[in-house]
């Protein structure tokens, strides 16, 4: 009797159970031996009662006692979880975590749960690093929303969800071995479902649209509500507004960059890639790691030249890529440089000893190291043969004695040792003009 008064409350349980299931997100279970709907309601369920819902959604007439692998449908609203963490491996500039509508301090090891979101400044960068070692990696100006990051205790999966809100991001996901689960990045118009690849997500929150772009791996992009998935294979990229996700595009091959072994010695850091077909802006990153955990800038160029700020001495990486008129970013590069600051500062005057004319040239250097000198002066034109070539200089002067009048082009060479390896570098030509009244 008591088995048919549950089945009956199942059967005349409200319309808006199913009406409800139809929109919600389903896992899958296997029943077990032993296995019964009151059961893994007690232990799994939020709350007890709900095993009533389950028993409509799968016509299960008995809910004491169900066969042994028996598929059975279940709203993931219903079951309980435990909760899981990140870290924030790495940041720069303004960034800010937001919890509880609180905002709490942000720092390398910051803990990073469900509910939380995260907000970087202009120049500013944040990258975290879940359990399982992946990635996601935000760029300035940027806000997501941790929505899920949890494990089922039903079935064991690890469900994790970022709510991209504006900006971008770039996730870089571990493969998973036998454990269930799934890895998103969502937007207000599309969701991007991956399991192991990297990839990166851009949501407009003023154009109302977004993209994605595979950089290795598949991505299985869908409207919100999870249907019209269309698959992303690496190379390419989707663009997705309101009205629904595109055609899948290549994406543009990443670019190459001139010179590429050039010490970096200015005040800022200059690359200049070679012009790529099809591109219409660059995008340029530097960082202190190979895998771009640790951004320390950033910016878009309209051409093939970039300018950045400049960094401490060593080596760091930069990493480029351009885009297209449809705004997908292409395929990146990343080149490893040395940054060694040399500056040197020329100046030149004239004195008078005795009956002679002196004319002394005086430059100063900043930069690490021990540095040498070596002088050069033209006559007539900068690509002139040197009237004096005088290598070898330690001091940061030299005299020249009664000049025929005349105009002089003149520069000097630093030779910079540090970390073991020599750099050289020219001041910029500098002109003298001599009178015949001097």
């Amino acid at each position: 009797m008591r088995a048919l008064i549950l089945f009956l409350a199942a059967l005349l349980a409200p319309l808006h159970f199913a009406a409800a299931a139809e929109n919600d997100e389903m896992v899958a279970y296997t029943t077990k031996a032993g296995d019964n709907l009151y059961t893994l309601a007690r232990r799994y369920f939020i709350r007890v009662h709900d095993y009533v819902e389950v028993q409509r959604l799968n016509r299960v007439a008995n809910p004491y006692r169900l066969p042994t692998n028996r598929q059975l449908r279940i709203p993931r609203r219903l079951l309980r979880y435990e909760p899981l963490t990140a870290r924030v491996a790495a940041f720069r500039g303004d960034v800010r975590v937001s919890r509880g509508g609180r905002v709490a301090p942000t720092a390398v090891g910051t803990v990073v749960g469900e509910g939380d979101s995260l907000l970087t400044g202009p120049n500013s960068f944040v990258t975290l690093r879940l359990a399982d070692g992946s990635l996601v990696a935000l760029p300035s100006q940027s806000r997501v929303l941790v929505r899920r990051l949890r494990r089922l205790l039903l079935t064991g999966e690890i469900e994790r969800e970022f709510m991209l809100e504006n900006g971008r991001a770039r996730a870089v996901v571990t493969p998973m071995d036998e454990t269930p689960g799934d890895f998103r990045v969502s937007t207000p118009v599309a969701i991007s479902a991956v399991r192991g690849t990297e990839f990166r997500a851009r949501y407009d929150a003023d154009g109302r649209s977004g993209s994605t772009e595979v950089i290795e791996g598949e991505v299985g992009v869908s409207d919100p509500a999870g249907r019209a998935s269309v698959s992303v294979t690496a190379g390419f990229g989707a663009v997705a507004t309101p009205e629904g996700t595109g055609t899948v595009i290549p994406l543009l091959p990443p670019p190459a960059l001139e010179r590429p072994g050039r010490v970096q010695d200015g005040a800022d850091l200059a690359f200049r890639v070679a012009p790529l077909q099809g591109a219409e802006r660059y995008h340029v990153q530097v960082a202190q790691d190979a895998g771009f955990v640790d951004v320390v800038s950033e910016t878009f160029s309209a051409g093939p030249e970039a300018t950045l700020p400049g960094l401490p001495d060593g080596t760091w990486f930069v990493r480029i890529s351009g885009l297209g008129p449809d705004g997908l970013e292409g395929m990146p590069a990343t080149y490893s440089f040395r940054r060694l600051r040399l500056d040197i500062m020329t100046a030149s005057e004239r004195r008078r000893i005795g009956r002679y004319h002196e004319y002394l040239f005086r430059w100063a250097v900043e930069g690490a190291g021990t540095h040498r000198f070596r002088f050069q002066l033209m006559r007539g034109s900068p690509d002139s043969v040197p009237v004096i070539d005088e290598p070898g200089l330690a001091l940061d002067g030299f005299v020249v004695t009664d000049l025929e009048p005349g105009t002089y082009f003149w520069r000097v060479m630093t030779i910079q040792r540090a970390e073991e390896t020599l750099h050289a570098k020219w001041s910029a030509m500098q002109q003298l003009t001599i009178s015949a009244e001097e």
